[in-house]
């Protein structure tokens, strides 16, 4: 996938628990103009959930089609289930003129680098450790041995954080939400982002 320059296609990765889903609905509240990449899953819709919402839904001979022709950005397999990044939805935004922003694994995010080097990187981390297992417990979506293994995985995943162009600390929300404005603000400040742009206004004056 070539770099399309007057889009941003904004990684937000960091450790579970660490905020990035409250971050992400955040910052679409304020920048209702960004697309957000939905994974796709092979597990059946639940309740309420609908294709293309939640999630896109599919069978898994078509995932492993997918994955086979690298339309699958990264996956991951739980409980027999498939869940990835498709890039199709990516590639149609970018031709829309949309920015993109996506809720993605720290592989992902380092596969989207390789891809799309003008992506802008941001990896969020927890205050302190203890602030993200108190987050972390105050889910109750797992029992003390799962939390355990999160928070090792965590120290796994924020070793890499130097690969990222930009580190935030996530203690509160409106701080957090600044910050991320300020470095979307800047980006789409640079030259390669403003280039067509000004060579509109070259053109005129030859």
């Amino acid at each position: 996938m070539t770099d399309n320059s007057d889009n941003i296609v904004l990684c937000i990765s960091g450790p579970s628990g660490v905020g990035k889903g409250t971050v992400i609905n955040s910052l679409m509240e304020r920048f209702p103009d960004f697309k957000l990449s939905i994974s796709m899953t092979t597990r059946k819709p639940r309740g309420e959930e609908k294709d293309g919402v939640e999630y896109y839904f599919c069978d898994k001979d078509k995932f492993k089609d997918l994955i086979a022709k690298n339309e699958i950005l990264e996956y991951d397999i739980y409980s027999d289930e498939y869940y990835g990044t498709p890039l199709a939805p990516i590639r149609e935004g970018l031709e829309q003129k949309k920015d993109i922003v996506l809720d993605i694994t720290l592989t992902g995010a380092l596969e989207i680098q390789k891809m799309m080097p003008q992506a802008i990187m941001v990896f969020l981390l927890p205050p302190d450790m203890e602030e993200l297992e108190k987050r972390l417990i105050k889910r109750q979506t797992e029992n003390e041995k799962a939390v355990k293994a999160r928070m090792q995985h965590a120290k796994d995943e924020i070793i890499h954080a130097s690969k990222f162009e930009y580190t935030l600390i996530n203690d509160k929300i409106d701080d957090t939400i600044n910050r991320l404005e300020a470095i979307i603000l800047a980006e789409k400040s640079k030259y390669i982002r403003q280039k067509e742009h000004i060579d509109s206004i070259i053109t005129k004056f030859q």
